[in-house]
């Protein structure tokens, strides 16, 4: 990962930090994003590996799509998913604000609830494999 990368992902940390709560909400929503392409490309991986025995040209191409995907896939998996934990901390914190009350405790309770969800969908996808 390029290290102009890992800025714009501490700067995406800090406009969540930074946003009011209603905006904390289209952030728990962009995460989201983030990691269901993560576990798209991690599908391709898995759909890739499954065609490598077809031809030695098809081979070459899956390896290489394998290799793509997966680091695709890693890379968006830890950026949503690390995001999505920094949102459930920020937004937690972020209920203590009167003004701001409602849309932090939606922030925190999608953001909370997808961070689980992909915790057991990751250990049933490993269990599954």
């Amino acid at each position: 990962m390029r290290f102009s990368n890992l800025f714009r992902f501490i700067q995406h940390i800090g406009n969540m930090g930074a946003a009011s709560g209603k905006k904390r909400v289209a952030y728990a929503f962009a995460n989201i994003l983030i990691m269901a392409l993560g576990v798209l490309c991690a599908v391709g991986v898995k759909v890739l590996a499954g065609h490598m025995d077809e031809s030695f040209g098809m081979l070459i191409a899956c390896v290489v799509g394998i290799i793509i995907c997966g680091l695709l896939a890693l890379l968006c998996f830890l950026q949503g998913f690390v995001a999505q934990i920094a949102l459930v901390i920020i937004a937690g914190i972020g209920m203590f604000h009167r003004e701001e009350r409602g849309g932090n405790i939606i922030a925190f309770l999608i953001a909370l609830l997808t961070t689980v969800g992909l915790i057991v969908a990751l250990v049933i996808f490993l269990q599954m494999t």
